[in-house]
């Protein structure tokens, strides 16, 4: 049993069952078998050919959702009735929040996945529950973001200590087999220049002229905040105090991810018209394409 994975489903309001490993049936719920949709995550490769060819050529890609499937046997192994602990159950999902289902493993640690109702819980006792005081209920549910984060973002942080402009740096690094976009926050009132390194990559034909690229930032005011996520499926720059600065960026983008099993990296950063002590900080949210391995 201690070497047994465990796995825990959290809910959007934070209730924590146990469905396997240290502590299963503690809720009165237990993983049941033929569980379906938590290993790699799912691909759809991309090849085209034209009239004459012979066979195809390689296009790219597309990360699908994650439909999964599983079934767990709901009891009363916890002291409470099964209705009670079926009800806790059910009330642990929802179609419009999500929820996490955690797998910790000794090697390779704590992940999480993102997980939704895709449809109803399926249910078809062949006896009365509340005399059997157990059941199976079968779950389908969708993860649209395929990957599996670990527990806690990786940060590293500068700070100015003295005068008004300074020069520093950050250390950043990726294990996981995947490209990974980083999250700035910036101090104001400064104007902080932040990297965008190519780091090899020559997506846009620009691995060598965008090796050591850099990107200056918009004049903070005094205790402001940015905001910056590099993602481009996500919002660039934000205020959380609600200002509308995306727009001073004058379409300047980030375009650079982190690449996969990337060594620790130093990535230079710098300030100008700035106060003393303000500083920025880099967070590393690692998503992997599976629930354990491939460190």
């Amino acid at each position: 049993m201690e070497n047994r994975t465990l796995v825990q489903l959290e809910s959007p309001d934070g209730d924590l069952i146990t469905l396997s490993g240290r502590g299963m049936g503690a809720e009165g719920v237990l993983l049941g078998t033929d569980v379906e949709g938590i290993y790699d995550a799912p691909v759809r490769t991309i090849y085209t050919s034209h009239a004459h060819q012979i066979g195809s050529t390689y296009r790219g890609k597309r990360n699908l959702q994650r439909d999964i499937t599983f079934g767990v046997w709901v009891g009363r192994e916890s002291g409470e009735t099964w209705l009670f602990n079926d009800s806790r159950w059910r009330k642990a999902w929802s179609y419009e929040r999500d929820s996490k289902l955690w797998i910790e493993t000794e090697e390779s640690g704590r992940r999480y996945l993102k997980v939704r109702l895709g449809e109803q819980p399926m249910f078809k006792p062949e006896r009365d529950p509340q005399i059997t005081q157990s059941a199976r209920v079968v779950m389908t549910v969708i993860a649209s973001d395929p990957w599996w984060y670990e527990a806690e973002d990786q940060t590293d942080s500068w700070v100015l200590e003295s005068g008004t402009a300074g020069t520093g740096s950050v250390t950043v690094s990726n294990p996981t087999d995947n490209e990974l976009w980083m999250r700035w926050v910036l101090q104001g009132g400064a104007r902080w220049t932040v990297p965008d390194l190519s780091l090899g990559s020559n997506v846009f034909k620009r691995a060598v002229a965008d090796a050591n690229r850099q990107i200056v930032m918009p004049l903070q005011a005094a205790g402001q905040t940015f905001l910056i996520n590099t993602d481009p499926f996500e919002e660039m720059l934000r205020d959380p105090a609600g200002t509308q600065v995306w727009s001073l960026m004058n379409g300047v983008t980030f375009n650079y991810p982190l690449p996969p099993y990337l060594p620790p990296t130093v990535l230079p950063v710098a300030v100008s018209n700035a106060t003393v002590g303000v500083g920025i900080q880099v967070r590393c949210t690692r998503g992997w394409s599976r629930p354990w391995g491939l460190e």
